[in-house]
C-alpha cells in the first residue's frame, strides 16, 4: 500500500521534474512542494482495484492555490504563479481558516452543525472552483475530523445501504476524476513551461534586437565620426597637396633658374677651356718639358719622404723590440748566473754578441726592408695642374708675332712647293692617261681573246657532246655569223639578268646565265606555291583578278615596246635615208659582181668510165618563213626569236 501511495505522489513530483527537463535541466524554483507520506493514510480497495487517495496531515492544502490565476496574470491562465504568490496564498488560507473558526465560535447553538453532517453534506462545485480545490477541501476536512481516520474519503457516516455496483461506479468515477485532474495538472505545467520558454525566447530576442540596435547606432555614430574624420583628413590632405604643389612650382622655378645659371657657367667654362687649350698649344715645348721634369722631381721627393718616414717608424719599432729582448735576456742571464760556474770573460762576450746578433736578425726579418717599402708605396698625384706659361699679354703678342713671321715663310715655301707639285701632277696625269689607255686597250684585247677562246672551247665541247646538232650549228653560224650569235647570246644574258634582278631583287652581276635561270625558276615556283595557298584559303577570285590585271599590264607593255621598236625602226630608216641622201654619189666602175648561177638540170646519176655513177646537182631556191631556223634555235638554246625580235620559249608553230 505504501508503494501505491508513493506511485500516486509521483504524478505531482513527475510534473515538476518534467518541467525541469523542459527548462534545460534548470532546477524548478517557481514552486516547491514538500510531501511526506505518513503512516496514517486512507486507502480503499474494491474488487481487486485499489483507488488511492493519500493525503498527509502535514501537507498543506495548497493544490487549489497553485492553479488559481493571479489577478495580474488573468491573460494567461496556464502560467504558474511565482513562489512569493504561493506563500501569500498560504497566508490567506490561514487567515480564512482563523476567520471561520472565530465565526463558528460566535454562532448560536442552533446555527452550529455536527461534524458528521458537515462531512456528509455534498458541496456543489461552482464554476470558479477547480477539481483540485474540491479534493484539497475534502482532504482538509477529513484530516480535521478525528473520527474519519481510517475511513475512505466521501464515505457517509450514516452508512446508508447501497449496492456494490453503485459503490464501484462511484469509486471509478472518483478515480477517473482524480486521474483527469492529474493529467490536466501535468498539461498545465507543460503549457506553463512552454509559455515560459517562449517568453524567455522573446526576451532574449528582444535583448538581442536591442543589442543589435545599440550596435547599429554605435556603428552609425562611428561611421559618422569616421566620415567626419575622413573629410577633415581629406581637407587637410588637399591643403597639404596645394601647399606642396605651390612648393614644387617654386622649386621648379628655382631649379630652372639654377639650370640656366649652370648652363651659362658651363658655356663660360667651355669657352675658358677652349682658350686654355689654345694657350697650352701656344706654350713652348721647352717650358712644358721643364714643368714635367719638375713634377717628376716632386713625385720622387714625395716618394722618398714617405719611404723615409716609414723606415724611421720601422726602425723605431725594431729598436724598441731589440731593447725589450736585450732586457729580457739580461734578466734571464742574471737568474742563470746563480746556478752555474763562471766561464771565461771572452767566451761569454762572444756568445753574448752572437746571441744578440741572432736576435737582431730574427727581429729584422719580421719587418720589411727599404726595397719592399719602396715597392709597396702607391704613387698619387697632387692634383696640381700645370701653370700657364702666359702671365702677361705681352708674351702672347710676342708669340703671335713670331708665329706670323714663321707662317709667312711657310706660306711662301708651300706655294712654291704646290706649284712644283702641280707641274709634276700634270706630267704624271698625262703619262698615266696614256699608260692607262694602252693598258685598257690591251686588257680589252686580252679579254676578247680569252672570251673567244672560251666560247670556241665551249662550242667545241658542246658539239662534241651533241654530234646530231653539228649540222644545225654550222648552218646557224653560216647564216648569222659568229658575232651575231654572240650578240644574240649577250642579249639573252641581259634579258635573263634583268628578269633575275626583278625576281630576286638583287642587282649583283652573276656571269652564269644557267644559275640565274635556276634561281628564277625556283622563285617562280615559290610564287606559284603562294598563289596556290591563296586560292586554297578562299582568295581565288582575287588571285584571278590580279592575274587579269597583270596580263593587261603585260599586253600594254608589249604594245608599248612594239610601238617604241617600230618608232625606233622608222627613225633609223629615216636617219639611214637622210644619210644616204646626204652622202656623195659614187659612180660604179667596172663590171658588176654577179652571183653564181643555178644549175640547169636536176641531180641524176650518170655513169663514169670507171663504172661508178656521176651525180649532178641543181640549185633549187625556196622561200623560207623562218620556221626551220626557229626550230633549230629552240632545239639548241630552248628559245627562239620571232619576226619582230620578241623571244619566245614555246615550241614554234609551223
Amino acid at each position: 500500500m505504501n508503494r501505491n501511495c508513493a506511485a500516486s505522489m509521483s504524478v505531482w513530483t513527475g510534473a515538476c521534474w518534467r518541467r525541469r527537463d523542459c527548462l534545460a535541466l534548470r532546477p524548478c524554483h517557481e514552486f516547491t512542494v514538500t510531501s511526506s507520506i505518513s503512516s496514517q493514510s486512507l486507502c480503499t480497495e474494491i474488487s481487486g482495484v485499489q483507488v488511492l487517495a493519500c493525503i498527509n496531515s502535514s501537507v498543506p492544502c495548497v493544490m487549489h492555490e497553485l492553479v488559481q490565476p493571479h489577478p495580474q496574470e488573468e491573460d494567461n491562465p496556464f502560467k504558474l504563479p511565482p513562489d512569493d504568490q504561493i506563500f501569500a496564498i498560504r497566508e490567506k488560507e490561514r487567515q480564512r481558516r482563523a476567520e471561520e473558526r472565530e465565526k463558528v465560535k460566535q454562532q448560536h447553538v442552533w446555527e452550529k452543525v455536527t461534524s458528521a453532517s458537515r462531512i456528509s453534506r455534498t458541496r456543489r462545485v461552482d464554476d470558479g472552483i477547480d477539481d483540485t480545490q474540491v479534493a484539497a477541501e475534502a482532504a482538509r476536512k477529513a484530516r480535521s475530523d478525528p473520527r474519519t481516520e481510517g475511513l475512505p474519503i466521501g464515505r457517509d457516516a450514516r452508512r446508508e445501504k447501497e449496492n456494490i455496483a453503485d459503490f464501484v461506479a462511484k469509486k471509478r468515477e472518483m478515480f477517473l476524476v482524480q486521474m483527469s485532474l492529474d493529467v490536466k495538472k501535468a498539461e498545465i505545467l507543460k503549457l506553463d513551461a512552454r509559455a515560459k520558454d517562449k517568453e524567455e525566447a522573446l526576451n532574449k530576442s528582444k535583448q538581442m534586437l536591442d543589442k543589435d540596435v545599440e550596435r547599429f547606432d554605435t556603428f552609425l555614430s562611428t561611421n559618422d565620426s569616421k566620415a567626419h574624420a575622413a573629410m577633415k583628413n581629406a581637407d587637410e590632405t588637399a591643403k597639404q597637396k596645394q601647399e606642396r604643389v605651390g612648393r614644387i612650382k617654386s622649386l621648379k622655378s628655382q631649379l630652372s633658374a639654377i639650370q640656366s645659371e649652370i648652363a651659362k657657367h658651363r658655356e663660360q667654362k667651355d669657352e675658358c677651356l677652349r682658350f686654355k687649350d689654345f694657350l697650352v698649344n701656344l706654350t713652348p715645348g721647352e717650358w712644358k718639358e721643364q714643368k714635367r721634369e719638375e713634377k717628376k722631381q716632386r713625385k720622387h721627393e714625395r716618394r722618398r719622404i714617405a719611404v723615409d718616414a716609414r723606415m724611421e717608424d720601422i726602425e723605431e719599432r725594431m729598436q724598441a723590440e731589440i731593447e725589450a729582448e736585450e732586457q729580457a735576456f739580461k734578466e734571464k742571464e742574471e737568474k742563470e748566473k746563480k746556478g752555474r760556474r763562471r766561464q771565461k770573460k771572452t767566451e761569454e762576450d762572444e756568445q753574448k754578441e752572437r746571441e744578440a746578433e741572432a736576435r737582431r736578425k730574427r727581429i729584422a726579418r719580421k719587418y720589411p726592408t727599404r726595397d719592399q717599402v719602396d715597392m709597396e708605396y702607391v704613387e698619387y698625384s697632387s692634383g696640381e695642374e700645370m701653370p700657364l706659361y702666359f702671365q702677361e699679354p705681352k708674351q702672347l703678342l710676342d708669340i703671335f708675332t713670331s708665329l706670323e713671321e714663321s707662317n709667312l715663310f711657310l706660306i711662301q715655301n708651300s706655294q712654291d712647293t704646290e706649284q712644283a707639285l702641280e707641274e709634276l701632277d700634270q706630267k704624271f696625269a698625262a703619262m698615266r692617261k696614256t699608260r692607262e689607255a694602252m693598258s685598257n686597250k690591251m686588257k680589252l684585247q686580252i679579254g676578247q681573246l680569252e672570251r673567244q677562246i672560251t666560247d670556241e672551247k665551249s662550242k667545241c665541247d658542246e658539239l662534241k657532246q651533241r654530234p646530231s646538232c653539228t649540222m644545225t650549228v654550222r648552218a646557224i653560224s653560216q647564216k648569222h655569223g659568229g658575232s651575231e650569235i654572240e650578240d644574240l647570246l649577250e642579249k639573252l644574258g641581259e634579258g635573263v639578268q634583268e628578269v633575275h634582278s626583278i625576281c630576286t631583287h638583287e642587282n649583283q652581276d652573276d656571269g652564269d646565265t644557267l644559275q640565274m635561270l635556276a634561281r628564277i625558276e625556283s622563285k617562280l615556283e615559290e610564287y606559284l606555291a603562294y598563289l596556290d595557298e591563296a586560292e586554297e584559303s578562299g582568295l581565288g577570285a582575287r588571285v584571278l583578278a590580279e592575274e587579269h590585271k597583270k596580263e593587261r599590264q603585260r599586253r600594254l607593255d608589249l604594245r608599248m615596246s612594239r610601238k617604241l621598236h617600230q618608232e625606233k625602226k622608222i627613225e633609223d630608216r629615216l636617219k639611214a635615208s637622210l644619210h644616204r641622201s646626204q652622202a656623195p654619189v659614187h659612180k660604179k666602175v667596172g663590171k658588176q659582181i654577179m652571183f653564181r648561177s643555178a644549175p640547169l638540170f636536176q641531180a641524176r646519176a650518170m655513169p663514169r668510165a670507171s663504172g661508178h655513177p656521176l651525180y649532178m646537182a641543181r640549185r633549187v631556191v625556196q622561200e623560207d618563213d623562218g620556221y626551220e631556223e626557229a626550230v633549230r634555235e629552240h632545239n639548241i638554246f630552248g628559245i627562239w626569236l620571232d619576226k619582230e625580235g620578241v623571244p619566245n620559249a614555246q615550241q614554234p608553230d609551223p
